[in-house]
């Protein structure tokens, strides 16, 4: 999976703090480990923005086809957008996952109601 990332209106100390951040293991890591399992050549697009009137950034992610997931986020603070915003994608991630598990060799669970 490669990951792509596009800013505006953020001074390069933010620029950095975000690739740094969004870069670590445990930030970028649980939603490789879904992608991978679906399709390892998608790309993750990853745009920060900062609001010009506000004290707010924005942060959406998007990956691109043939998943076609896009998920963002508005925050007071840049680390708490990245949060939120990934949060959301893992959740979306794994419901796909759910749904196509079947179709890629997963085991089938089977589940037991009791009458």
């Amino acid at each position: 999976m490669k990951v792509n990332f596009t800013f505006k209106n953020l001074l390069p100390s933010e620029r950095d703090f975000v690739q740094k951040y969004f870069s670590v293991d445990s930030k970028l890591g649980k939603i490789q480990s879904i992608v991978n399992r679906l399709n390892p050549d998608v790309t993750l697009e990853m745009h920060a923005e900062k609001f010009a009137r506000k004290k707010a950034y924005k942060v959406s992610l998007l990956l691109q086809k043939p998943l076609n997931l896009f998920v963002f986020e508005d925050d007071h603070t840049l680390q708490e957008a990245i949060d939120l915003a990934k949060d959301k994608l893992l959740e979306r991630l794994k419901k796909l996952w759910d749904k196509q598990k079947y179709n890629i060799g997963g085991r089938r669970q089977e589940v037991i109601r009791s009458v």
